[in-house]
This record gives structure tokens, C-alpha cells and sequence, in this order.
């Protein structure tokens, strides 16, 4: 069978003429040129992004692209041009040579004052921080604006654990559109309340101890989560089903990370290498589910990362870093490190003015970043010509500690990441350098998942951003870093 095709527009030099078609190599878009603009066979031709500029020459290189990219047809030399005012507007939004971020601390005084660590996390949307901890209740402050200092949130709700004795919540996650709030405690109780009015959806003690959850960013009535002993996937509904668990992978093996890659759809990593791609299937009596892909990489799969745009899968493992699509066994890239990949993230597309349009180029949207346990951060485009320009290295002063977790930003301008012991850095994804470092208040050598959260920007207004980190601590202090991009008045 004739492998599928995919579109893209071919746009002429002046952007007024274009044309839809179906290609799977370089040569095809050529040769498919020279039909649709009528031109001969002895004209000099050129396939380039028409966003940037970027030449294309390579197959792999192509296929990479999203559906639909535009390539403009350059011929006899004619050299590629910007569309008027597109650049300078980005890069106006992208400015972040002003940004100051501060770090700020905060004690509960009403909370359980019993020792242990505190975990944060801001609301998807809205200007809200969940807080828990060693406590019976989950506790929810909210702000005015996002502009609002972190020093007059004031508590809106509390949310109870409904137990006797105080919990430690191990995880907190907000579903996708921001209307439920999920805790996991390290005794394996999952409570999901709905958000505002903190009615209980369901509480469930299903293992001796939880480790992961994971909401569906597709449906945001589906969570999985992974228990301690890591040998299934459990499934949970919040739509009022009398059986609140919606289904179970089965994982017949040592299960390390698990991530959603389709409305019906988990990507599920092991311990032994294999990467299974698990369909749920609802259209049965019973709901089961089919693995309708596998990928396999050397050593233990460590984190995993989906691309939705370009429907791609990243998997880090051992010293090596692979990206996948679903329509086929072998990787589309693969690069090694010189240490073990811990964790990864796709570098996101920065949108203009909080519309559709996005500022970040063909180039850069494909840019993985990988934490590895040498202490290095590695940026890494598999699609840039420039061989040296590749992979960049972040270093910081305690780059020989491990990196455990990275987050970006909601708008891509920054990247978090942070070490064995605590320490958090923050790097503009602009120029890749430090701009903000500090010290968690840290228990050396606790084992527990690190958690970080950025609150919502909107590059449209104003940019405020502020970042929550776990804390380890003996009075349930909120440890949070601050940072606002000036108005052009200040």
C-alpha cells in the first residue's frame, strides 16, 4: 500500500498565489512546482518555509512539518523575505530583558503544623493556588488579577480530605479546563472535588500507596492514575457513573510514567524499555482496551512527552532521547547524551496576543528539552541545519546534581528546572541563559516527585508569572517565586 500522503501549500515567491497538494518527498514538491507554476525544467528551484526562510532539502526533514505548513517556491535565486511587521511583532512580544523575578514566602498559620512537605499548584486558568500538604483539607487561595502580590491572596476555600486523621497528599492535579481538583495521598486515597463549590465527585482507596495522576487534557472527565507497586493503570470517571473506575491497563510489568496521548489513548512506558500505545475501548459491554502500537528504546523509559500539534511522541530513557509517531515502529529522531535522561518537554508555541497565531517558527516548535542526571539541561532540535546550533547545553552552578523535573511556561518564554537538591532555575527560552536561581527550603535525599507550577499568562496583557515548587518544611510555608514584565510606562 502507497504510504499517505501529506498536504501542504506551496505558496508563491509574492504570497499571492497558492496551491493545496499531497507530497511524501522533497522531489515530489519540486516536481509538482514546475506543473502548478508552469515552470521548465532548466529554472533553478528553491522549497523553503515560508514563515522563516528555513531550506528544505531532506525527506525527514519534511515529513516532520505539521499538515498544511506553507513552503514557498523560490526560483533562480530569488532570496526569501519576511512578510512586513510579522517578525518585529514577535519579538516585541517576546521581550523579556525587563523580567524580575522574586522569591516569596508565605506560612499557612491555619494549617496542621505537623512536619513533612508541602505541595502547590496554580489553577489552569484563573488566578488560584491550591495548597496541601501533612493536612485534612486542601486549601485554595485566589487572588484579584494575576498581577495580584502573592502577599495579599487571600483563602477562598478548603476542600476536605473527610478523614479524622491528617493525610499527606502526595499530588495535586487540576483537570484541563480548571473545573476539578484532584489530591492523591500517599496512602493511596484519591479525592476529586468539583471546583467552586468543592462538592466531593468521588473518594476511592484503591492501593497501598499512589504515585501517579494524570488527567485526560482531551476529556476532562478521565483521570489515570498509577499505583506504588507500578503494575496498572487505572482509569477513573467524574461523570456521575455509578462505577467510578472507567477502566484498567494491565500492565503485566514494572510501569514507570504514563501519559495521554488521545481523547482514548495512553502511552504507557516501562521499566524494561517498551513503550505500548493503550486505545480504550468503549463500544463493548465491558470497556477493555488494545495495544494498537509498541516502540522499544534501551533502558528504562524514565519520562515521556506528547506533541499534539505535531502528533508526536518523545520518550527519554538510559542516554537516550527518541521521538516517535504512532503510525510507525521506528523512531522519525534519536540522539544520546552523554548521562541518563531523566525528564523532557517539548518547547511550546508562543501565541500572539493570546490569538491563534503562533510566534514561535517551524524550526523551534520542534525543540525538545531534556534533564539529565549529570545536572545538565540539554536543548535539542533534531530539524536544525546548523549542526553546532543542534544541542545546547544549560549549565548552572550545581549543574553535577541530577535535574528532576523541568516545566515551561504556559506562554514558552521560560523554562523551570530543578536538581536533586532543590534548586530551581529559571532559563529564558529566548537566549537560553539564567535569568532567576534560588534554594527550596529541601529535605536532603527525600524521594518524592518534585512538583512545579506556573501560573497562567496571558501574553495579550500585562505578562505576570509566578512559580510554586514543593517545600519541605516544619511550619507549612508556600515557597514561590514572582516575576512581572513592566508596562511600558513604569
Amino acid at each position: 500500500m502507497d504510504a499517505v500522503k501529506k498536504p501542504f501549500r506551496l505558496i508563491s515567491h509574492d504570497r499571492r498565489v497558492q496551491y493545496g497538494v499531497g507530497v511524501e518527498s522533497v522531489a515530489e514538491v519540486i516536481c509538482k512546482t514546475r506543473t502548478l507554476f508552469n515552470l521548465g525544467v532548466d529554472e533553478n528551484i528553491v522549497v523553503v518555509l515560508e514563515e522563516d526562510g528555513t531550506r528544505v532539502t531532506e525527506d525527514g526533514f519534511l515529513l516532520l512539518l505539521e499538515n498544511h505548513t506553507k513552503l514557498m517556491i523560490l526560483r533562480n535565486n530569488t532570496q526569501w523575505t519576511q512578510q512586513p511587521g510579522t517578525l518585529e511583532e514577535v519579538h516585541q512580544q517576546i521581550d523579556i530583558q525587563n523580567v524580575k523575578f522574586n522569591e516569596r514566602k508565605r506560612t499557612i498559620m491555619a494549617a496542621d503544623e505537623i512536619g513533612g512537605y508541602c505541595i502547590s499548584l496554580f489553577h489552569p486558568k484563573l488566578p488560584i493556588l491550591a495548597f496541601a500538604g501533612y493536612l485534612k483539607e486542601v486549601l485554595l487561595f485566589k487572588a484579584e488579577s494575576f498581577g495580584t502580590p502573592f502577599s495579599n491572596w487571600i483563602e477562598s476555600n478548603r476542600f476536605g480530605l473527610h478523614s479524622q486523621i491528617p493525610k499527606q497528599v502526595s499530588t495535586l492535579e487540576w483537570n484541563a479546563n480548571g473545573t476539578q481538583l484532584a489530591a492523591g495521598c500517599a496512602d493511596g486515597t484519591i479525592v476529586v472535588w468539583n471546583y467552586p463549590n468543592g462538592d466531593v465527585l468521588f473518594k476511592i482507596k484503591h492501593c497501598s500507596g499512589l504515585e501517579i495522576m494524570v488527567w485526560n487534557p482531551f476529556r476532562p472527565d478521565l483521570l489515570a492514575s498509577l499505583d506504588i507497586n507500578y503494575t496498572n493503570v487505572l482509569i477513573w470517571s467524574t461523570s456521575g457513573e455509578a462505577n467510578n473506575l472507567f477502566c484498567t491497563i494491565d500492565g503485566r510489568q514494572h510501569i514507570t510514567v504514563i501519559k495521554w496521548v488521545a481523547n482514548n489513548q495512553v502511552a504507557v512506558g516501562f521499566s524494561s524499555g517498551l513503550i505500548e500505545i493503550c486505545e480504550i475501548i468503549e463500544s463493548l459491554p465491558v470497556r477493555t482496551y488494545r495495544v494498537s502500537q509498541k516502540f522499544r528504546q534501551e533502558g528504562e523509559i524514565t519520562d515521556l512527552a506528547w506533541n499534539e500539534r505535531l502528533q508526536l511522541l518523545a520518550g527519554a530513557s538510559n542516554r537516550c532521547e527518541q521521538i516517535w509517531s504512532k503510525n510507525s515502529v521506528f523512531p522519525v529522531h534519536s540522539v544520546q547524551f552523554a548521562s541518563s535522561c531523566n525528564t523532557l518537554g517539548w518547547l511550546p508555541a508562543v501565541r500572539i496576543g493570546g490569538g491563534t497565531s503562533f510566534a514561535r517558527n517551524a524550526i523551534e516548535n520542534r525543540t525538545l528539552v531534556c534533564g539529565l542526571s549529570n545536572g545538565l539541561t540539554v536543548v535539542w532540535n533534531p530539524l536544525e541545519n546548523d549542526i553546532a546550533k543542534r544541542q545546547t547545553m544549560l549549565r548552572e552552578n550545581s549543574y553535577d546534581c541530577p535535574i528532576h523535573a523541568l516545566s515551561f511556561s504556559s506562554d514558552g518564554r521560560f523554562l523551570a528546572s530543578i536538581n536533586d537538591i532543590s534548586r530551581i532555575v529559571i532559563w529564558s527560552t529566548k537566549t537560553w541563559l539564567p535569568v532567576f536561581s534560588c534554594l527550596l527550603n529541601a529535605v536532603e535525599g527525600d524521594e518524592n516527585r518534585p512538583l512545579m507550577s506556573w501560573m497562567y499568562s496571558d501574553p495579550s496583557v500585562v505578562a505576570t508569572y509566578k512559580l510554586a515548587g514543593n517545600t519541605y518544611h516544619s511550619g507549612n510555608e508556600i515557597q514561590l517565586l514572582e516575576g512581572a514584565i513592566p508596562n511600558p510606562t513604569d
